[in-house]
C-alpha cells in the first residue's frame, strides 16, 4: 500500500511531465490557437512583476461558474511562462485539486510542501527560486485561504493562482483578502464573445459605453458603435445571426463548438445541476432534499417575472419554511448562478419589499425554460424577460469589476416604474428601462422627474443605433451587450 506522501509525490510528478505535453491540445483546435480572455493580460502583468522581484501581487484568485473558461485561462498563463518567459517546467505546477483529492485527501498546503520537498529539496520558507503553482478547483480544500495565507507570509518566491467555483468568494479570511487579487471570471459579454470566438476586437466600445452610462455622453460610444458594426459587416467569418445565438445560448466558451441548440441547453442545465450537487455542498452542508429544492427554485425562477417572486410563495410551492427558502436562495447566489436586485429606497423599504432575482446569463434562463416548457416561449413577453435578464447580468458583472463602484436597484415605484436604477456614490440616479417593441417615453420621463435625474436610458430593440433625444438615451440590446 502506498504511503500518502508517495501518492501525492507521484501525482505531482505526473502533472509536471504531462501538462506541458497537453498544452497544444488543450489550447488550440485544428492548429489554431484559442483567443484569450482579457483577464490573461492582467495575470501576465502580475507574473511579470513577480519575476521582477515585486511580490505584492503573488496570490491571484479566479472564482467563476463552470464553463466560463477558467481552466483555459490558467493553462494559457502556464504556456506563457514556459514559452515566453523560459521558466523550467519543474517550476510551474498545475494541479486540478479535486482530481488529487479523488486519489488521496490532503490540503493545498500539504501538497505544496510535498512538491517543494521532492522537487527542490526545500520547504516553503527556505525556497530560493521562483515557483508558480496553479490550483484548479481550489474550493475542494475548505481551508484553501488559510493555505494561501501561510504560503504568502512564509515565502517571497511562490506565485499562486487559485481557481474554482464561485464558492471561492466565500472564504471569510480578512488576512488573505489583504494579500490576494481577486478577479471574478463571469459569463462573456458580447465584446468578450467576439474576441474569443472570432478574434474580433471592437476596440474601445465597452469603455465608451461605460462612459455613456455614467456621464450621458454618447459621442464616443456612437462612433465606436458605428466602427464595430462596420467591422462585423465586413468580417467573412461573422454570421448575421450570431448575436441572436449569443443572446439565448451564449456566455460560456466551453459551448462554442456545440452546433445543436438542444445540446447547448442540455449542457447548460447540466452545469446548473453540477453547481447544485458539487459546488453548493462545498459552501455549506446541504441535504439532498434541499439540493432538490434548489433545482425546483431555479425552475420556478425561470418561469416567473422577476418581480413576482416572494419567499412566501416559494415556501408554499416547496412545502417548506421561508427561512429554508432564504437559506437556499443565499447559497444559489453564492455560487453566482443567480443574483438579486433590491428595491431603491430607505432601509425600511428594502426590508419590506421582495428582491428581484436574475440568472447569471440569459442563456441559463432560456435553457431551463426550454427544458421545463415555459408557456411564454417564443412570445414577445418571453423575449422581454430574457432582455431584462441580459441588461441585469451585464450591469451586475460591471458592478463587480474593481474599477467601478455602483449599485443596481429596481424601481419600487408603483406607477410607471422603470426596470433599474443605478446609484453611484453620491451622484445622481440613472434610470434604465428595458423592453421590446416601441417604448414610450412616459416611464423613463417619469423616473427622470421623480428622481431628479440628468438623463435616462432606454434599451429597446426598435433602435438600430445609439440615439439621444433631449434627456433620454436609446440603445439597442445588441449594443448594450458590449458593455
Amino acid at each position: 500500500m502506498f504511503e500518502k506522501e508517495e501518492l501525492i509525490t507521484n501525482f505531482i510528478k505526473e502533472e509536471l511531465t504531462d501538462v506541458p505535453n497537453i498544452l497544444n491540445k488543450e489550447l488550440s483546435k485544428n492548429n489554431e490557437k484559442f483567443n484569450s480572455r482579457e483577464e490573461l493580460d492582467e495575470i501576465k502583468g502580475y507574473m511579470d512583476t513577480f519575476l521582477n522581484e515585486d511580490t505584492s501581487n503573488k496570490i491571484i484568485v479566479l472564482p467563476g461558474l463552470r464553463g466560463v473558461g477558467k481552466t483555459t485561462l490558467v493553462l494559457q498563463a502556464y504556456e506563457y511562462l514556459l514559452k515566453e518567459r523560459d521558466i523550467p517546467p519543474s517550476n510551474v505546477l498545475y494541479i486540478s485539486f479535486d482530481d488529487l483529492n479523488d486519489l488521496v485527501e490532503c490540503s493545498i498546503r500539504q501538497m505544496v510542501e510535498i512538491y517543494l520537498k521532492n522537487i527542490f529539496h526545500a520547504n516553503i520558507r527556505n525556497l530560493d527560486e521562483k515557483v508558480f503553482i496553479f490550483v484548479d478547483e481550489s474550493q475542494t480544500d475548505k481551508n484553501w485561504a488559510l493555505s494561501g495565507k501561510v504560503i504568502y507570509d512564509k515565502s517571497y518566491n511562490i506565485f499562486m493562482i487559485f481557481t474554482g467555483s464561485s464558492a471561492l468568494h466565500l472564504e471569510r479570511s480578512d488576512e488573505l483578502a489583504r494579500r490576494m487579487r481577486k478577479k471574478s471570471v463571469t459569463p462573456l459579454n458580447y465584446t468578450q464573445h467576439l474576441k474569443l470566438k472570432y478574434g474580433i476586437d471592437v476596440g474601445s466600445l465597452s469603455d465608451d459605453l461605460r462612459e455613456l452610462v455614467f456621464t450621458g455622453n454618447i459621442d464616443n460610444a456612437a462612433a465606436s458603435e458605428f466602427e464595430a458594426n462596420n467591422l462585423l459587416t465586413n468580417c467573412l467569418d461573422y454570421s448575421s445571426t450570431d448575436w441572436d445565438e449569443y443572446y439565448k445560448f451564449g456566455g460560456f466558451p466551453i459551448l462554442f463548438d456545440k452546433k445543436s441548440h438542444r445540446e447547448i441547453c442540455e449542457d447548460l442545465v447540466e452545469i446548473t445541476e453540477r453547481v447544485i450537487t458539487k459546488d453548493m455542498p462545498q459552501i455549506k452542508e446541504i441535504s439532498s432534499e434541499n439540493q432538490s429544492n434548489a433545482k425546483r427554485i431555479l425552475r420556478y425562477l425561470a418561469l416567473q417575472q422577476p418581480g413576482e417572486l416572494t419567499q412566501a410563495n416559494l415556501a408554499n410551492y416547496l412545502k417548506t419554511s421561508t427561512a429554508n427558502v432564504n437559506k437556499i436562495l443565499d447559497l444559489l447566489e453564492k455560487t453566482h448562478l443567480i443574483f438579486h436586485c433590491e428595491p431603491y429606497g430607505g432601509s425600511a423599504k428594502r426590508v419590506k419589499k421582495s428582491w428581484k432575482y436574475y440568472f447569471a446569463a440569459p442563456s441559463i434562463r432560456h435553457a431551463l425554460s426550454a427544458k421545463i416548457g415555459n408557456p411564454l416561449l417564443g412570445t414577445d413577453d418571453y423575449e422581454g424577460l430574457l432582455l431584462e435578464n441580459l441588461v441585469a447580468s451585464n450591469l451586475f458583472n460591471l458592478s463587480n469589476r474593481q474599477f467601478t463602484n455602483f449599485t443596481v436597484y429596481y424601481d419600487a415605484d408603483k406607477k410607471r416604474n422603470v426596470d433599474f436604477l443605478i446609484h453611484k456614490d453620491s451622484e445622481n440616479i440613472i434610470p434604465i428601462e428595458v423592453g421590446r417593441g416601441k417604448k414610450k417615453k412616459l416611464q423613463i420621463k417619469h423616473a427622470i422627474n421623480r428622481y431628479d435625474c440628468e438623463y435616462g436610458i432606454v434599451v429597446a430593440n426598435n433602435y438600430s443605433s445609439l440615439k439621444k433625444d433631449d434627456d433620454v438615451i436609446y440603445i439597442s440590446p445588441k449594443t448594450f451587450s458590449f458593455l
